[in-house]
């Protein structure tokens, strides 16, 4: 009997909606196995670091996230398995379960690495802006003195996490299962770029830089630096050696990550023809507020936003390159078997 839920559907009659339907499922397979191996290599490089330095892990935590990211994975993988896999359902678990590994390793990483403590790079950082015409002050004020604009920014801002699952989940469930595996990769690209520059250009944010105190712009309360400043200077000085997975937090400031996730959010929800215009928008005012909840210098937008376009080339290249390699497979599949001919001698 004919499954009409679309939850269900059979490759052939995916064929019959979509054309490139075996060849999205395919690719998408190709790059979560990519990103599943990344995951591996950060988690042996996350190991080494334990084994390596004094940092230790509160295990309750860990063993929270990684149990339910595994859990996820083993589901997916026991349904690409199956006879009658659905890529709407291992796409989803796939994408979850990568999104959690990443977020969760590259930070850990990140707090280890940041124990280098290499010289901060504020004044540098702040030196560029100025050399670009740009005043963080100026805009302080501007955005302080204008409660329709800051309140924009504040929406924006903070809907950084609700972005993201709403994503990871919706993609896959809408059909956009190669999508959902190109934003799980160029998330992982990205976010241990961001890592391994920040660690390099170590930078608590600028309104310090700029000379700003809180009275300064008393409407705006910047919670995102002042998590940076209380916690990055813990890790730099040893105070901070015990990683507790449910309270890691900000230490990443140049590039800024905000700044990355709303050009990969715009890009991700490009093939939703309904949600476009909206995504532009709201990860666009998400940009310009990144300055001002982040206390990020201006460079380090310009700087996120370098990384995703390149990051979202990238995965853009290897999914059109790996489509090549599935082409054979998907005219096989799709190819109308020849009828007989009864009594051919």
């Amino acid at each position: 009997m004919p499954n009409n839920s679309g939850f269900g559907r059979d490759h052939s009659e995916l064929a019959d909606v979509n054309p490139n339907a075996e060849e999205d499922i395919e690719v998408s397979l190709r790059l979560f196995r990519l990103n599943w191996m990344i995951i591996a290599v950060i988690l042996t490089v996350f190991e080494l670091g334990l084994l390596l330095t004094d940092f230790s892990v509160r295990l309750s935590g860990y063993l929270v996230f990684l149990g339910m990211a595994g859990l996820y994975g083993y589901i997916g993988h026991r349904n690409v398995r199956a006879g009658s896999r659905n890529p709407r359902i291992f796409a989803t678990l796939f994408t979850l379960a990568q999104i959690v590994l990443l977020l969760l390793l590259v930070m850990s990483v990140g707090y280890i690495a940041a124990a280098a403590n290499l010289p901060m790079q504020e004044t540098s950082l702040l030196a560029l802006d100025r050399m670009l015409g740009l005043d963080f002050r100026a805009y302080v004020g501007f955005v302080n003195d204008r409660p329709d604009v800051l309140r924009a920014f504040v929406l924006t801002y903070d809907s950084l996490h609700r972005q993201l699952l709403a994503l990871v989940i919706f993609l896959p469930l809408l059909g956009y299962h190669r999508r959902a595996a190109e934003f799980a990769l160029a998330f992982g690209i990205t976010l241990i770029a961001t890592m391994i520059v920040s660690v390099l250009v170590p930078a608590t944010g600028a309104y310090a830089a700029a000379g700003l105190v809180q009275a300064d712009h008393p409407n705006i309360e910047p919670i995102c630096y002042y998590t940076t400043v209380r916690e990055l200077p813990l890790v730099r000085d040893g105070t901070t050696r015990v990683l507790d997975a449910f309270s890691l937090g900000p230490i990443f400031t140049f590039p800024s990550f905000h700044a990355i996730s709303a050009v990969l959010y715009a890009w991700a929800m490009w093939p939703l023809r309904w949600l476009r215009v909206f995504g532009l928008l709201w990860n666009g005012v998400m940009v310009a507020a990144t300055p001002i909840g982040g206390g990020h210098f201006f460079v380090d937008v310009a700087a996120g936003i370098l990384i995703a376009l390149a990051a979202i080339y990238m995965v853009g290249r290897l999914g059109r390159y790996l489509a090549r390699g599935t082409q054979p497979v998907r005219r096989t599949l799709l190819q109308p078997s020849r009828p007989a001919i009864v009594g051919a001698q």
